[in-house]
């Protein structure tokens, strides 16, 4: 599953029957069943199709204070269960208050925060590499994200 429609997380959580479960206090939601369609797939990638026609001179009607909403709305919602930020939230946590996931009971709390830290590292190098005002810096940018492939 990936994050393009029509196979987005919400779409695919439209589809499933989810059954509730609690395990050690805390509550687990398990999807049981996902109903398959086609018909979504080719309504969306048909909707996809016909918005080509709104370039260029519809879309220029849609303000840009408009787009930059729905993207950083889209950016704030992305958030939510991404690992990362799960684990840059530990930083900020007791131990004793950490949630029962799979990495936290088997990887080290050192390791995690060390983990952590390096990927903090590459994504301000990609950004400040990426965002610079210098051209050179942003011709770079593939060199920087070719670098970062042995790390991965």
């Amino acid at each position: 599953m990936h994050a393009t429609l029509p196979h987005s997380p919400l779409h695919v959580r439209s589809l499933a029957d989810v059954e509730e479960r609690v395990d050690q206090g805390m509550v687990y939601e398990i999807i049981v069943r996902v109903r398959e369609t086609r018909l979504t797939s080719i309504l969306s990638h048909a909707m996809i199709g016909m918005s080509l026609f709104l370039l260029p001179y519809p879309l220029a009607y849609i303000p840009t204070a408009v787009l930059d909403g729905l993207f950083l709305y889209m950016a704030v919602t992305g958030l939510y269960g991404n690992q990362m930020l799960d684990r840059i939230l530990l930083l900020f946590m007791e131990q004793a208050a950490y949630p029962p996931t799979h990495y936290i009971r088997r990887v080290p709390q050192r390791k995690i925060h060390m983990f952590t830290f390096c990927q903090a590292l590459q994504l301000t190098t990609m950004c400040l590499v990426g965002f610079s005002p210098f051209l050179y810096m942003k011709t770079a940018f593939p060199f920087i994200i070719l670098l970062l492939l042995p790390i991965r």
